[in-house]
């Protein structure tokens, strides 16, 4: 006959599988850190994008973008002769920028817009419409015996809005 004390024992014979599971439940824990510790040495590393030539400065038109999908940016000849890499990605929405050759804003049409919030922008990141406060992030562009390189792991942050300025859009 079992008194009132070892009922209610810890140890009893109804609280065995609490201690049991007790010490199940800090070696699973640990089980699992030392499987996230191993899986963190055994994945590979992250490796910042590495530059990229994008070709001779002659193969691309005046004020007609172009995109580069794998790393995600779009390439414009300004009239000056300059080159500006432009970010895919609109600074506060993250959305994707397409480029409408057809859209129209401030009676102008060849504009990139945001397609989540409306944000609008011209040929060089300048925003020109929409809840937009600065403009696209850009790429380092260098020239390299007549080649264009673009690196795409650095660049500035876009200029703040300014509606007073004229936009760069093709021509009309």
């Amino acid at each position: 006959m079992t008194t009132d004390a070892e009922h209610f024992s810890p140890l009893g014979r109804g609280w065995r599988w609490l201690n049991r599971f007790g010490l199940l439940v800090p070696l699973g824990i640990g089980a699992v850190l030392v499987a996230i510790i191993a899986i963190t040495f055994v994945s590979p590393r992250y490796q910042s994008p590495s530059v990229v030539n994008v070709g001779a400065a002659e193969d691309y038109a005046v004020l007609e973008p172009v995109y580069f999908e794998e790393q995600g940016f779009w390439l414009v000849h300004l009239p000056d002769g300059e080159f500006v890499a432009l970010y895919n990605r609109d600074p506060a929405s993250g959305c994707g920028l397409p480029y409408g050759f057809g859209f129209e804003h401030l009676g102008v049409t060849g504009w990139f817009r945001d397609a989540c919030s409306g944000s609008t922008y011209d040929l060089t990141g300048a925003c020109f419409g929409g809840p937009c406060n600065v403009g696209l992030n850009r790429l380092n562009v260098l020239m390299v015996d007549g080649d264009i390189i673009v690196d795409p792991a650095d660049g500035p942050h876009g200029a703040f809005r300014s509606d007073n300025g004229d936009p760069v859009n093709p021509p009309q």
